[in-house]
């Protein structure tokens, strides 16, 4: 044997170290990478499987949120209709003051001018306190009746694919960052052992055909084993009675139950989302009719006394139509400034906080399949990619041997 052949012999465990660290980390990027599909579809190219299982990933965590974790009906009672119209109310002020001369005026020029200041003030004052009882209204029957104002399950599917794609995957990366990490390093340890007993066959028997199929052995042996190793077992165990191992996932249950509330708290059920989807979303007609409906009925009642004399002066569609411009102007302003109730509704809910107290008494079980069900059933394509990938590089040792 020359000296040459025994330094490729000592290079085996190191080259093996590098395919398993090589066809972990590339199998890695190829589950997340590309986020939208990259070559000529539907056969040539390559989209990360986890931007590939979007919708069907999305659907398992509709399920896990919105059945497991939150009563978005106990939510919706953490909200204080109270501090709810005192801050919209508030801010309507000065909505309310040009609207409610502007619909005095449009039924005569000076009808407002002629209205003492004292009266004015009172006028105004009355139709805020009504524009509060509105909004106290409209806050409980949104309580009451959530479930039509708000499709949560339609949000949550919403804010994690099409356009958002990129949320699940930040999801699993930042859930799992530490889990991910440990696969890609775990394919530099395993490969260097499997290197090393490589190292002693191919001593023996020095056939340079096999180098193919040892890459194949490397990168499918060292992705099964990291996967292994980060969901099993699901409870401790102890081994050979000495020391006690359990999932790494698992082992990370409160860092992992942080991550995931805050990312959803944040990102897919942030208050800013809800009330796009309360305000803008499928049920929002209903709500803004409900809105323009309490309008008109205080505004017939403020107008009670006067209703006689607009009838008489024959401007009764003029008052129709200033009624339906004022509710209007009422309406658009209140969506304008529910945006302002960001902050508040984000402190009263306290989703992050809900979230991670419940997944904390999760059964271990249960906790397990909230990052491993999403994409269970495409683990063995993960490791064959690490297979295939191995098989690449072993031909292409086979290349460098037989030069």
């Amino acid at each position: 044997m020359f000296p040459s052949d025994l330094i490729l012999i000592a290079t085996i465990p190191f080259t093996y170290a590098l395919i398993g660290w090589f066809t972990n980390w590339l199998a890695l990027k190829m589950t997340f990478y590309p986020i939208r599909f990259f070559g000529y579809p539907p056969y040539f190219g390559w989209q990360g499987i986890i931007p590939r299982k979007a919708n069907k990933i999305a659907h398992n965590f509709v399920e896990v949120i919105t059945e497991k974790l939150l009563d978005v009906k106990e939510i919706a009672k953490k909200i204080d209709d109270t501090i709810v119209e005192k801050k919209l109310s508030n801010a309507l002020e000065p909505t309310i003051q040009k609207a409610t001369i502007d619909f005095a005026n449009s039924i005569d020029p000076e009808f407002w001018n002629k209205i003492p200041k004292n009266l004015q003030t009172e006028i105004i004052g009355k139709i805020k306190k009504e524009s509060g009882v509105i909004i106290k209204k409209i806050t409980r029957e949104i309580q009451e009746d959530i479930h039509s104002k708000l499709n949560i399950k339609h949000l949550v599917f919403e804010k994690m694919t099409g356009e958002n794609t990129k949320t699940i995957v930040e999801m699993f990366q930042r859930v799992g960052g530490p889990e991910f990490k440990f696969i890609e390093r775990s394919g530099l340890y395993f490969g260097f052992l499997l290197g090393l007993f490589q190292l002693i066959v191919w001593f023996y028997f020095p056939i340079a055909w096999t180098l193919p199929l040892q890459g194949i052995l490397v990168g499918y042996v060292t992705n099964f084993l990291a996967i292994q190793m980060i969901f099993r077992p699901i409870e401790p165990k102890k081994y050979f009675g000495i020391f006690e191992y359990q999932g790494l996932f698992l082992k990370r249950k409160d860092a992992v139950s942080l991550a995931f509330a805050k990312i959803v708290s944040e990102q897919i059920l942030s208050s800013k989302n809800i009330l796009e989807e309360l305000l803008f979303g499928k049920a929002a007609e209903i709500l803004l009719a409900d809105i323009q409906k309490e309008i008109f009925i205080q505004i017939d009642k403020i107008t009670t006394f006067t209703k006689p004399l607009i009838a008489v002066s024959g401007k009764w569609a003029t008052y129709e139509t200033s009624k339906l411009d004022i509710s209007k102007t009422i309406t658009e302003a209140t969506i304008l400034h529910a945006k302002g109730l960001d902050d508040y509704l984000h402190s009263c809910m306290a989703l992050d906080t809900i979230i991670t107290n419940k997944m904390k008494v999760m059964s271990a079980k249960e906790f397990e399949s909230i990052l491993r069900s999403a994409f269970q059933e495409d683990e063995l394509l993960l490791i064959l990619i690490g297979a295939a990938l191995g098989a690449f590089v072993g031909f292409l040792q086979l290349v460098l041997v037989s030069v």
